[in-house]
């Protein structure tokens, strides 16, 4: 299931719209890709914690794609960590009802 997610990056003064599409078909990885630094590649440890301590689970034996797109903006801190959990949640079929509104 194909899912997109909007978050926003700070680049100096200006503020930036940063798509995540978040792909998970069968498979065996988890690719992330959009020109992340090493502080987002580790977005998937961080991810998986939050998950497994609210009851939730990252999708194991799936194959996961993040794209991050502008991808010619380098991505870097932990600010994406949320949007691409929700991501994550919404191509899983995991968004609690709360969340929806």
């Amino acid at each position: 299931m194909l899912v997109k997610v909007y978050g926003a990056a700070v680049f100096g003064i200006n503020a930036t719209i940063v798509t995540a599409e978040v792909n998970v078909e069968p498979g065996a990885y988890f690719y992330l890709v959009g020109l992340p630094d090493s502080a987002v590649k580790e977005s998937q440890q961080r991810m998986d914690a939050a998950l497994r301590n609210n009851g939730l689970y990252a999708p194991r034996g799936k194959g996961v794609t993040i794209n991050l797109a502008p991808a010619d903006i380098r991505k870097e801190g932990t600010a994406y960590d949320l949007p691409l959990a929700v991501g994550l949640l919404a191509a899983t079929d995991q968004v609690p009802a709360e969340m929806l509104g």
